[in-house]
């Protein structure tokens, strides 16, 4: 999920964050910030599995969407 271009100052916040599926947004300045939710998200994994699968499947579509900005971020750091 690249981010959106744009030139307005307000605007530029919006690159470094991804909403999720969920709604839920992600602050993901640098790949460190962005390492953090995902190691956050499998541990809420591990809690929520198996007596709650329908949050484990929300987490998991957000992780999802954190991979697609990691990749986008690997790619536009090289």
């Amino acid at each position: 999920m690249a981010p959106k271009t744009t030139s307005s100052p307000e605007d530029s916040e919006v690159l470094t964050v991804v909403t999720g599926p969920r709604g839920t947004s992600y602050e993901c300045p640098d790949l460190a910030t962005l390492d953090r939710h995902l190691t956050t998200l499998c541990a809420r994994i591990r809690q929520a599995t198996p007596q709650f699968p329908s949050l484990a499947r929300a987490f998991r579509d957000d992780i999802d969407v954190l991979l697609d900005r990691r990749r986008w971020l690997e790619l536009t750091s090289a």
